[in-house]
């Protein structure tokens, strides 16, 4: 049986640096972009025609229940409920158009931080096939709208989240 030599780390790493190089980058083509907005481009659009704001927290959590220590409960104004989880349901396609979040509308989703906002995001574009170009993931959601003096939250009477 023959030996088989494997060329030195020298050789193979800058081949193998190429090869991860362009898989990254077919697979970057592949992935499904959704742009970040920030808190001023929430400002702008929110209740503007064409557009939908959507909280994919918990519905409690929408209505004013705390998600954790240091994090108020509430929403957005203008904001709309549909929580993450309602996107494993059965058929969500119909509480979907019903929430107003349609294909044809730019849809702006926030969370606590931007994670399962981001989550939500990509499930609306590989499982519903909404373009990417018009899905918007806030960011800093939540915890970047409490930072500026005077956003509210409602409801008004929503808990704080300060124990």
């Amino acid at each position: 049986m023959k030996k088989i030599t494997l060329p030195p780390l020298e050789v193979a790493a800058p081949i193998i640096f190429a090869l991860v190089f362009v898989v990254s980058l077919i697979y970057s083509r592949i992935e499904p972009h959704v742009e970040d907005v920030s808190m001023d481009y929430v400002i702008e659009n929110t209740g503007k025609p064409g557009y939908v704001l959507v909280d994919v927290r918990p519905e409690e959590i929408y209505e004013g229940e705390s998600p954790m220590p240091g994090v108020p409960g509430g929403h957005i104004p203008g904001a709309v409920s549909f929580p993450l989880g309602d996107l494993m349901v059965a058929a969500p396609s119909a509480a979907l158009a019903k929430a107003g979040i349609v294909k044809s509308s730019t849809v702006i989703l926030y969370c606590n931080t931007g994670t399962a906002a981001g989550k939500f995001a990509d499930a609306l574009a590989r499982r519903f096939n909404f373009s990417p170009a018009r899905l918007k993931n806030y960011r800093g959601s939540i915890r970047d709208w409490i930072a500026r003096p005077g956003n509210v939250l409602l409801p008004l009477s929503h808990d704080s989240g300060l124990d």
